[in-house]
């Protein structure tokens, strides 16, 4: 059977810290610990209205999380900037291997699909963007299950979505938190360690495969599959 794969978007196949070429413009030096912590309450947030059953579009904890990062960074945007700074994540940067490490994907005749926290809307543009989104038969988005990874309601609308049993999915991520949701719910999953300073959670779940870049994980797929 041909392998379905579904990929994360944010921090896997798109660079979130791209974000900071326009933040420099915006509030220069401190571009970089405002990006970090843009980034780490976005999911924060995403996490606790999972918890507490209280969806609201994924722009919406973008967009709190931008506040708050401002605020603990001691800078004020205009609602102008603000703005600027929300327009930037509809237009995110691809990271380097991406295109090929698709491209090999696609040769060897795999089923893939974007998944992710974002929208519908959200991700197709930013994969039309990034020139990615042919690459892909759909793009499936949390907020049909109005959760967020890693709930495993959304991992459950990620397999009736794909059509095949959980372990013939295979998801790859960037975040330890969504591979462990998916292992949990049963499907396979590659870990794409871009940062090799982060450390996997110790929760006595291990990703099928660890990879450092998308060279070479379309044979080590297949022959895990086997």
């Amino acid at each position: 059977m041909t392998a379905t794969i579904a990929f994360d978007v944010y921090g896997t196949l798109i660079d979130t810290r791209s974000v900071e070429n326009v933040l420099r413009s915006l509030v220069g030096q401190k571009s970089v610990a405002v990006s970090e912590l843009w980034r780490q309450k976005q999911l924060e947030y995403s996490f606790r209205r999972g918890l507490m059953q209280e969806y609201r579009d994924f722009s919406v904890c973008t967009r709190d999380a931008l506040l708050f990062a401002c605020e603990s960074n001691g800078v004020k945007l205009s609602t102008l900037e603000q703005e600027q700074a929300m327009h930037a994540y509809t237009e995110l940067e691809a990271f380097d291997d991406v295109k090929d490490g698709l491209a090999d994907l696609l040769s060897s005749r795999l089923r893939l699909f974007a998944f992710s926290n974002g929208s519908r809307t959200a991700i197709d543009v930013l994969l039309r963007h990034a020139t990615l989104r042919e690459s892909f038969i759909d793009v499936l988005s949390v907020e049909e299950a109005r959760s967020f990874k890693p709930d495993p309601i959304v991992y459950e609308y990620l397999v009736k979505k794909c059509g095949v049993p959980a372990r013939d999915v295979w998801l790859i991520s960037s975040n330890p938190f969504d591979v462990i949701g998916a292992a949990n719910y049963g499907l396979r999953t590659v870990w794409l360690r871009r940062d090799p300073t982060v450390i996997f959670d110790p929760w006595g779940v291990e990703p099928d495969l660890v990879v450092r870049g998308l060279e070479g994980v379309a044979s080590k797929i297949q022959s895990a599959s086997v």
